[in-house]
């Protein structure tokens, strides 16, 4: 437990393992709506992508009379905080921080419990919060680097037959020229699976295609089963898939809460890539969540892919932050080699360096 100095007694940083979590922090999770933001992905996580080395611990803040205010997930090794609790599939670390004061004083106690240095990846960028997260690790002592992670790609509207208007030609034309004779033919089929009643049968063929298509394989092998085992049932992890001439052709795992949807995992079999599986299940999910699940903020996760730009029209960065120790001898190595250069090279990129004009 850490108490925030100044405050006396007025908040603590209370530490809890994942089966010792009280009710209440974990309803900060939930009360969010947002897919990456509930508990049970984070559960998810915990159960599948940690090393052998690393535990999950629940940071909370709380007030004197024991009301959680803001928590974080994290990963800790030997009793040291070295990261948020993501992965290679987070799209945005979505940990329920309590707004700009609470994720400020978050920040400020988080910061003793760093022993070398801390890092935090796919945070919103325009956040309030993250900004107050970032100021109370200063505050606490830390040497903070703020980076660009990754570009997130989204859109928000409000009628699905204006936003496809809008789309670009070369969209337009591929969509309609790949599904038209398939149509006629009554070769191609679209499904959302019913996780509730068969996520195993689903998983077994997102893993199936994931296996023919050109992609590497997952760093973390049972995390697919068990999002959609957790998240499949409560309509969290959605499934969808093309078939082709019965044969299942493209697949597609979307996270879905409220209004919001995210594209989080996609393959297809290329022995369909002339029929473009992958572009005609894209179009039939948006017009489905949108039409009958009430979607209206949709966006396609991780990095800045060409095709991104054809089905979305707005790009945002998340950021990452990466927090080192000074009095730690690692932590003054960090600062050295990877904080300092770095805010080095933004400083010449900014042009203050120049001379003042006459």
């Amino acid at each position: 437990m850490c108490r925030w100095a100044g405050l006396g007694d007025a908040v603590r940083l209370e530490t809890y393992g994942i089966a010792t979590t009280p009710s209440d922090v974990r309803a900060l999770f939930d009360r969010q709506m947002r897919p990456e933001g509930c508990w049970d992905w984070f559960e998810v996580l915990a159960a599948t992508t940690l090393s052998g080395a690393e535990e999950m611990a629940v940071l909370a803040l709380t007030d004197s009379q024991g009301q959680a205010l803001a928590a974080m997930p994290v990963v800790m090794i030997d009793g040291q905080v070295i990261r948020g609790l993501t992965s290679p599939f987070t799209t945005l670390f979505s940990a329920p921080l309590g707004g700009t004061e609470n994720a400020r004083i978050l920040g400020r106690l988080l910061a003793v419990r760093v022993g070398a240095k801390l890092r935090l990846d796919a945070l919103d960028g325009g956040d309030s919060a993250t900004q107050g997260l970032q100021r109370g690790l200063v505050e606490g002592g830390l040497v903070v680097l703020r980076f660009r992670h990754f570009a997130n790609w989204f859109e928000q509207f409000q009628d699905f037959t204006d936003y496809w208007d809008r789309r670009g030609s070369k969209l337009k034309s591929t969509v309609k020229r790949k599904a038209a004779p398939l149509l006629r033919a009554d070769r191609l089929s679209f499904e959302l699976i019913d996780m509730a009643a068969h996520w195993r049968e689903g998983a077994s063929l997102y893993n199936a295609i994931y296996a023919k298509s050109w992609k590497p394989a997952e760093p973390h092998p049972r995390f697919i089963d068990t999002l959609l085992e957790k998240l499949g049932p409560p309509g969290v992890a959605r499934l969808a898939v093309a078939r082709i001439d019965g044969v299942s052709a493209a697949a597609q795992i979307w996270l879905v809460q409220g209004s919001r949807a995210t594209i989080f995992k996609l393959a297809h079999d290329p022995a369909f890539d002339r029929q473009s599986p992958g572009t005609l299940l894209t179009h039939w999910v948006l017009r489905q969540f949108h039409d009958q699940g009430g979607v209206r903020d949709v966006d396609f996760g991780r990095g800045d892919d060409a095709y991104k730009r054809l089905w979305l029209t707005g790009a945002r960065d998340r950021v990452g932050l990466l927090a080192a120790n000074p009095k730690s001898v690692k932590g003054l190595a960090a600062i050295l080699l990877d904080i300092l250069p770095s805010k080095f090279a933004t400083y010449l990129r900014s042009g203050r360096h120049a001379a003042p004009q006459s």
